[in-house]
């Protein structure tokens, strides 16, 4: 019994070491600062063992490894335990998977039916709009014209001689019409005589 849980010791300590080895090298491969980090240490080493086979002063190298050390140390530690974290998580069975694939499908035609419709009611509401324009405009043409066309003013005196005037005449912008007219035979045929002035 006692060896099993030898054996079972070391299983579990030599999958622990190889799993956090993996976990390592994905982080130090997922951000770019640590394989920077991991360069520095490297010239730092050999900067290490330049100097210490001349004999020379080999403590800022000694400090700046152990700098790095500890700045990819804050880098990693999060990284790897983040990575034991997703293993302790169950993962989902294939019926539930697929049980929520379809709930997401279902959930995506919804959307994209509402989409659809959504689309078509903007486009029915633009329509209208639009056509709301066009006949203000056909209103306002409208206008226009009976206001171009009735740019002759008929008028009838306190005597009851009917006169009209048209916009070159003198008395045009002082006459109050009665009447207006499009053409001067309208005018004539109303009644009314041109005005002298």
């Amino acid at each position: 019994m006692a060896r099993f849980i030898k054996v079972l010791f070391w299983f579990c300590l030599i999958i622990f070491v190889i799993a956090l080895f993996v976990f390592t090298i994905q982080c130090l491969i997922s951000a770019w600062w640590n394989i920077l980090l991991i360069i520095i240490i490297l010239l730092t080493l050999w900067w290490y063992k330049i100097r210490r086979k001349n004999q020379k002063s080999v403590w800022q190298g000694v400090i700046a490894i152990i700098l790095s050390l500890l700045l990819l140390a804050w880098f990693l530690i999060p990284c790897i335990f983040g990575h034991f974290k997703d293993l302790e998580e169950e993962p989902e069975t294939d019926t539930e998977m697929n049980h929520h694939q379809v709930l997401t499908d279902d959930e995506e035609d919804k959307e994209k039916k509402q989409q659809a419709e959504k689309e078509k009611e903007e486009q029915e509401e633009r329509g209208k709009e639009q056509q709301a324009e066009r006949e203000k405009e056909k209103e306002k043409e409208k206008e226009q014209e009976q206001q171009a066309c009735s740019n002759i003013r008929g008028n009838i005196s306190s005597s009851g001689t009917k006169i009209y005037h048209v916009p070159s005449g003198q008395f045009y912008d002082k006459t109050e019409p009665e009447e207006t007219f499009c053409t001067e035979a309208e005018a004539k045929s109303a009644g009314y005589r041109k005005s002298k002035l």
